[in-house]
């Protein structure tokens, strides 16, 4: 991996998005620190990963749609009914274009931190329950999740995919199609 300025990184950061969420990115970088040491990741991957992952959350739905149109990022029905969902795959993209991280799999993290992908990394495990379970999160059910992320990658996964998916089926939110072939393949795998 190429050196990276984190400072200037940092910078970039905290003119992007509000300081709530520049907030969240720093914590979600120190538990993607900390999952790392303990998994056998890269800490300098996780760290910008965990820095970087919600680069484009705080774009506008219509923003985030036409410049997913504009990257040639294909746009499903639930994607344009709930547009945020389109932060992660943007958020990659920009972060290579603006940012200058080239870095693969620091991108695929930030891309499938929020609905995931079929094949998920160690890094992108851990992005995603970072994202989730930093201490600022006030969210009911993240407790559990918290005292079990040190010890098992795989299990906190699944354990916080079902949070997810448990969350959006009570809201009565639509589920993105690549959630269900997540799951699924999630639940086999427990099977076999």
């Amino acid at each position: 991996m190429a050196i990276i300025d984190l400072e200037l990184i940092k910078e970039k950061l905290r003119k992007k998005v509000p300081p709530e969420l520049y907030d969240h990115s720093i914590r979600t970088a120190e538990v993607a620190v900390r999952m790392a040491e303990v998994f056998g990741v890269d800490k300098n991957k996780a760290n910008l990963a965990g820095l970087l992952h919600d680069y484009a959350k705080s774009m506008d739905g219509d923003n985030l749609i036409q410049l997913a149109t504009r990257m040639g990022i294909e746009v499903n029905p639930v994607e344009m009914s709930v547009p945020y969902l389109l932060h992660a795959s943007v958020g990659a993209r920009l972060v290579e274009e603006d940012v200058g991280i080239k870095d693969k799999e620091i991108i695929q993290s930030i891309a499938n931190h929020t609905i995931g992908s079929p094949a998920m990394t160690k890094l992108d495990k851990i992005i995603y329950v970072a994202d989730m379970i930093e201490p600022g999160r006030p969210y009911k059910g993240l407790d559990p999740l918290r005292r079990m992320a040190l010890d098992d990658l795989d299990k906190v996964f699944l354990e916080a995919y079902a949070h997810s998916l448990d969350y959006l089926i009570r809201s009565k939110k639509p589920i993105h199609p690549l959630t269900v072939e997540i799951w699924n393949k999630l639940v086999l795998s427990q099977d076999a």
